[in-house]
Parts: structure tokens; C-alpha cells; sequence
């Protein structure tokens, strides 16, 4: 026998288990396929979802910008108006108090002749 030949007994069992593991698969390569195209399907329909979410996420930011503009323009409005009051306010603080005058109601005593 040559170096390169298995001796009879190994050979059989060599072939024999060969044998088995190209049975096996045989047997399992219509599931690897199926498997295989699930696999697949499923990253298809991730990509497809992820997709999806990312253009629900970008509508949900403009309606927040939206808003928050609306939000920034109206505090920018009520600032103004309170901007307004206060120097309305402070105009008057500035203005002289006008001297005291008696009330008509009284009367001041005369002098007796």
C-alpha cells in the first residue's frame, strides 16, 4: 500500500463517516436554504421597519421645530408687551409728584372779626 491510502479498516470507517456527513448535508441544505431566505426576508423587513421609523423620527422633529418656533415667537411677543408695561411704569416713576392741593371738602377756619 501506498502512504497516501488509507490502510482497509480506516478507509471504511473513513468512508463510512464521510459518507454520513455528505448525507447529513444533503439533508439539511433544502433547511439551510429555507433558513438562509428567511434569514434573508427578515433582514429585509428590518431594513424596510428601520426605514420607516427614520421617516417617522425626521416628521416628528419638523412638527417639534415647528412648534418650538411658534413657542419662541410668542415669548418673544409677551416679552415685548412686558417690555412696554415696564417703561410705561417707569415713565410715570420719573414724573414729578404734583404738589398737594387741600381737599375741597374742607374748609379752612376763619379768623373772627
Amino acid at each position: 500500500m501506498s502512504e497516501g491510502q488509507p490502510k482497509p479498516e480506516e478507509g471504511g470507517v473513513t468512508e463510512a463517516l464521510r459518507a454520513a456527513i455528505e448525507r447529513t448535508l444533503q439533508a439539511t441544505a433544502p433547511a439551510a436554504a429555507q433558513t438562509r431566505e428567511r434569514a434573508g426576508e427578515m433582514v429585509d423587513e428590518l431594513a424596510r421597519r428601520g426605514q420607516e421609523a427614520g421617516a417617522e423620527l425626521a416628521k416628528r422633529g419638523q412638527e417639534l421645530t415647528r412648534r418650538g418656533q411658534g413657542a419662541q415667537a410668542e415669548l418673544a411677543r409677551q416679552l415685548e408687551a412686558l417690555e412696554q408695561r415696564m417703561a410705561s411704569i417707569e415713565e410715570l416713576l420719573r414724573k414729578p409728584d404734583p404738589p398737594e392741593s387741600p381737599d375741597e371738602g374742607e374748609s379752612k377756619p376763619k379768623a373772627e372779626s
